[in-house]
């Protein structure tokens, strides 16, 4: 890779990651604040179901355009690209005020398919919230076009920024108003973060595209985008499901346990959406230029490194996260109206979904692999099978482990869809086998369990500080499983380390 693909994946990547952090202390002050509790439920059921719902657009009609955009720029120049973005738009735009129209119309009924447990003073509560998010299209239409336009003019970071924004908005907001205005405080800030997030990406693209809404919207070229939008827009959306269906199955489990899903969620999100994210991002453009090359041994290797990379150090993040869950829950949302009942509500739940960390990660590695070879309906068959998959396991591990089963089953369900796309990688990529480096497994397995009896030791030193506890388990966790890792395979870390050496010589001589 170039040293400005480098650069800008690094830039990205610290968005992301700061994003990320800040949605980390953003949710740690709702906890604070609002605790966990029926209120918080019907915020988070109603909030996440049309925020995510409006991403799936955005992420589908992205990824589309981008491809279309830079083929008609090539060829007929970027005005002409810009044409179509704009027709995009406006279809878009038709779209998202008939989704809003109609969820404004059906909200109640909407409501109950997600919380069916309600009485009906939540439900009406709950189709306020729905109402008042429904808006989520109206901003996903233009932030998409922008994004996409500016991507394929390799300018990524304004797109990765709405958690940058969102984030420290929500806390102002909550800080300032949080007592006087309940959640809606909450609301005010989603509203005020997207439009300084158009706004943003509307004044980033001047001088690369200027939206002239049209009445000729459908040409052969917006055809294109949607062809090639429709599969992931369908993938995209039944992997929401995995969300809606188990906060559904929360409703009727009790008061906060909703609202203990989302908590836990976000830590997971700051695992998986941090690291998994970053290096997906960089081995997705890799898979593509592999795999127009039709490099079939190179991808191979590329394939198996990955896999490896994110087996190796995701595995242990698992253990270690699952046998300090508790400590981790206490220490970032143990405060203010979050009481002892929620901590142990939303440790279950973070335990069923760090099992999957290594899951999911290896999962959406795959999912890079067929965009690469650009086969999107395959994925969209198989994120289909999981959530009914999620759902009966949802349903029957919730009746005997309660929220612990719920999150559980979402990781379990995260493995029918390895398995599935493993077998459809193998095709594409003959030679390939996900479990080929044994011996480097076995490894980390016995590294693993060096480390599982370092956090339960520490856990045994009676430590009465939560932050010191957590963070010696964390960090002695951690550090014998590098050590272990790194003394398990002594050739391989000379050799890391002698090409550090080699590269920082050679930077020093430059």
């Amino acid at each position: 890779m170039s040293r400005n693909i480098v650069k800008t994946t690094t830039v990205v990547a610290a968005a992301m990651l700061l994003s990320k952090v800040l949605g980390f202390f953003r949710q740690s002050i709702v906890a604070n604040v609002y605790g966990s509790n029926t209120a918080t439920d019907i915020y988070f059921v109603s909030s996440e179901f049309m925020i995510n719902l409006a991403a799936a657009f955005t992420t589908a009609l992205t990824t589309a355009l981008v491809t279309v955009y830079i083929s008609i720029a090539l060829r007929q120049g970027k005005q002409a690209a810009g044409k179509v973005a704009s027709r995009v738009l406006t279809l878009f735009l038709l779209g998202a005020l008939a989704a809003v129209f109609l969820l404004d119309l059906f909200a109640p009924q909407v409501g109950w398919l997600l919380a069916p447990a309600y009485d009906q003073g939540q439900l009406e509560l709950l189709a306020h919230y729905l109402r008042l998010f429904s808006a989520a299209f109206l901003f996903s239409a233009f932030q998409s076009i922008y994004a996409a336009v500016q991507n394929a003019n390799d300018i990524f970071v304004p797109g990765k920024l709405y958690g940058v924004i969102y984030n420290p908005v929500a806390i102002f907001f909550m800080l300032v108003l949080g007592e006087k205005l309940g959640l809606s405080a909450l609301v005010c800030a989603y509203y005020i973060a997207n439009v300084i997030q158009v706004v943003l990406l509307h004044l980033r693209c001047r001088g690369l595209y200027r939206f002239v809404p049209t009445l000729r919207f459908w040409d052969e070229n917006v055809k294109t985008v949607w062809r090639l939008a429709l599969p992931v827009l369908i993938s995209n959306v039944v992997i929401q499901l995995n969300g809606v269906v188990d906060k559904a199955i929360c409703s009727y489990l009790g008061a906060g346990m909703a609202s203990a899903y989302t908590y836990a969620n976000t830590l997971e999100q700051f695992v998986t959406g941090t690291f998994t994210a970053t290096l997906n991002l960089i081995l997705l453009s890799r898979f593509a230029e592999i795999a127009a090359e039709g490099d079939r041994e190179r991808m191979i290797r590329t394939l198996t490194q990955g896999a490896t990379a994110m087996i190796l150090i995701l595995a242990p993040v698992a253990l270690i996260a699952v046998l300090s869950a508790g400590d981790i829950v206490s220490l970032v949302y143990y405060r203010g109206e979050f009481t002892l009942e929620n901590v142990h509500s939303t440790t279950l739940a973070l335990v069923g979904f760090a099992v999957g960390f290594p899951i999911i990660a290896l999962r959406e590695l795959f999912i890079r692999v067929y965009f690469a070879y650009q086969k999107t309906k395959a994925p969209m068959v198989i994120s289909i099978a999981s959530v009914v998959c999620n759902i009966a396991l949802s349903v029957l591990l919730s009746l005997v482990m309660g929220i612990l089963g719920v999150t559980l089953a979402t990781s379990l369900s995260a493995v029918l869809s390895v398995v599935l796309l493993d077998r459809g990688v193998r095709k594409m990529v003959p030679g390939f086998r996900l479990f080929s480096q044994g011996k480097s497994y076995g490894k980390c397995v016995l590294a693993m369990a060096l480390a599982a009896g370092t956090v339960l030791a520490v856990g045994q030193l009676g430590i009465a500080s939560v932050l010191v506890r957590t963070a010696l388990k964390l960090s002695a966790g951690c550090a014998v499983y590098g050590l272990a890792i790194a003394a398990l395979h002594r050739r391989q870390t000379k050799q890391l380390w002698q090409s550090w050496q080699d590269r920082r010589g050679t930077h020093r001589n430059g």
